[in-house]
């Protein structure tokens, strides 16, 4: 027993139903690449990307896809999703990056926009899992503080 275990009600997914999924900063679609080869029934409610050419390679790969745009072009996430994945851009957390954290107006900031949208979402309509790639400096001393941040807003 945790900490978690008085927090959060127990629950599994339906074996009945696709789980809907949606994917912020969807790249390529990685992610939902993997539930699909994990044999997981996934049914795409829309992705988050910019990237022009990451959005012919999503479509290329998954089919015609509703994409949302930017995070913080939008205030709230779709109804009913059961697992949103975040791959927020690490350029600025990065050992290969720049180190400059996740300050306003860096690209990694875009972590804190996605953690607004998902405050923005009422809370009975917010995804039922958060799914975020592992950028393993964030766990570093440098910025022990972002990581802290993003954990006490979750």
């Amino acid at each position: 027993m945790d900490i978690f275990d008085f927090l959060y009600e127990d629950f599994k997914f339906s074996k009945d139903k696709p789980i809907k999924l949606f994917e912020a900063f969807a790249g390529i679609g990685t992610q939902h690449m993997a539930l699909k080869r994990l044999g997981i029934d996934v049914e795409l409610v829309g992705i988050s990307e910019i990237d022009k050419y990451a959005i012919q390679s999503y479509e290329a790969i998954h089919g015609k896809v509703k994409n949302y745009g930017g995070i913080g072009s939008f205030d709230r996430f779709p109804k009913d999703i059961d697992i949103c994945t975040w791959s927020f851009p690490c350029q600025d957390i990065s050992l290969a990056g720049k180190q400059k954290g996740m300050e306003d107006g860096t690209r990694s900031n875009y972590g804190y926009v996605f953690l607004d949208t998902v405050e923005n979402t009422p809370k009975n309509e917010r995804p039922k899992v958060l799914l975020m790639e592992n950028v393993k400096a964030l766990f570093s001393d440098k910025f022990k503080d972002d990581w802290r941040e993003i954990q006490l807003r979750l």
